[in-house]
């Protein structure tokens, strides 16, 4: 900065900040370049630079913060001739404040934000707040869920008429909004608001044929994710339901919390994911695959959505004749749906828990949780049932069979692989002889 400048903090850390609450991304103004303070700080805290916008000089700067966390710190050019003019440009009051980073210690809030926070209001900016980004219609429902905050009658008006101007924002701004919310405690309140004000149709989810179900689904399997977290920490978990799968899957705990909090390659949890999963738990591979496409998920993740609708009654039929699962069941189960299957399960005891129906009495759900526990602990203590290591290699079947490369190499592989998973050959000697006798059979012909 030049002489005399100053950098503003403003929006959401100055809002969490009143509130005591951690705060990992700091968004920051200043009169001058933007860029030159970025590239600075990105150089001092070794971090990484990025351009957010070229046309308000607007950049990002990602550093490390402890072992696996990270700091986020963006900059943008001051709108308009004063703070107060960039303020009221933002959306709500209570992210309309800031500090100079000169005098630390004093709020900078012309809008009274800080008032509104404290006495559970949201209220907009200005009358044009939503008209002039229609996304904050979304913002709206999530920061009064998050926050517990309630919105006046008027607010609402002004947000049911610019609601169908959503259609106009782009897939991956409504993508990432959707996914902030359901990174909250309470997303199935949103999802609620989101029917309330009849928009769901905007965001890509009104393809759902029973909402209140899926919000149903979408609450419990929320609070079984923070059952287990609760259970690391030592605190209480509440309901029948949530404590019989607390206790089932005890030791699984850690793996479990590890496997929901892990990030995707497009930076998004798989807890939120599977929040979205819960919603679309009853579409069809076409519908689910739509839902994901408009709301731009990665091939990563519209694999994960289309796999799991796919196999999501594999569970319930091979429970419904057999009580607990063979090694055959679990090394089929997890070659098809791999690390998903530990969702699917999940997600299927979910399903079973909001099924209002008798068919789900104590007993056969005690049932169906350990079905469920064999499942996940296979993954993570027997992987030998589910990918083990080959005694033999394509190379062996080559040279020690003369078996010209090709498909054959590859059928022999598979079968020999379930062969090992489900424990009918245990050592090379044994491999060996099954694929002699593979070939006696007549495997290959002419």
């Amino acid at each position: 900065m030049q002489p005399g400048e100053h950098l503003y903090l403003v929006g959401g850390a100055v809002r969490d900040a009143l509130l005591s609450m951690p705060n990992h991304d700091l968004d920051f103004v200043c009169a001058g370049d933007p860029r030159i303070i970025g590239r600075k700080l990105a150089e001092k805290l070794s971090g990484a630079f990025y351009m957010l916008d070229d046309e308000r000089n607007a950049c990002r700067v990602i550093a490390k913060n402890g072992h696996n966390g990270r700091l986020i710190f963006d900059f943008t050019q001051l709108r308009g001739q004063t703070l107060k003019d960039d303020l009221l440009e933002r959306d709500f009051t209570i992210n309309a404040m800031a500090v100079d980073l000169n005098s630390p210690s004093e709020v900078i809030d012309p809008l009274n934000g800080s008032k509104d926070l404290f006495q559970k209001w949201l209220r907009p900016c200005k009358v044009a707040s939503f008209k002039d980004d229609a996304l904050r219609v979304v913002r709206a429902i999530r920061y009064s869920v998050k926050y517990h905050l309630r919105i006046e009658q008027s607010t609402i008006n002004l947000l049911m008429a610019e609601k169908e101007k959503l259609s106009l924002v782009s897939k991956e701004r409504k993508r990432d909004e959707l996914f902030k919310i359901f990174e909250i405690e309470e997303p199935w309140a949103a999802l609620e608001l989101f029917t309330q004000f009849n928009i769901l149709e905007h965001v890509c989810l009104s393809g759902i044929p029973d909402m209140h179900h899926a919000i149903t689904r979408l609450k419990i399997f929320t609070e079984l994710v923070s059952s287990l977290k609760a259970e690391l920490s030592g605190e209480g978990s509440k309901g029948f339901r949530i404590k019989s799968f607390e206790t089932s899957f005890s030791e699984m705990s850690p793996n479990l919390c590890e496997r929901f909090s892990q990030v995707n390659q497009s930076e998004r949890s798989i807890h939120a994911l599977n929040d979205l999963m819960a919603l679309l738990w009853d579409l069809d591979e076409v519908k689910g695959l739509e839902a994901a496409q408009g709301l731009a998920l990665s091939r990563e993740e519209q694999e994960h959505i289309v796999v799991s609708i796919r196999y999501r009654h594999w569970i319930l039929d091979q429970f419904s004749s057999r009580k607990d699962p063979d090694r055959r069941f679990l090394y089929h189960y997890f070659r098809a749906l791999g690390i998903a299957g530990l969702d699917v399960a999940v997600m299927t005891l979910v399903e079973a828990a909001s099924d209002p129906s008798p068919l789900w009495a104590n007993e056969r759900s005690t049932e169906l949780l350990s079905f469920c526990q064999k499942l996940v602990e296979t993954w993570f203590v027997n992987p030998e049932y589910v990918n083990p290591k080959l005694f033999i290699t394509g190379r062996d079947l080559m040279f020690d069979f003369d078996i010209p490369q090709g498909p054959h190499i590859g059928q022999l592989l598979e079968g020999l692989r379930e062969e090992q998973a489900i424990g009918l050959i245990q050592n090379r000697t044994q491999a060996l002889t099954w694929v002699e006798n593979q070939l006696q059979k007549g495997f290959i012909k002419g």
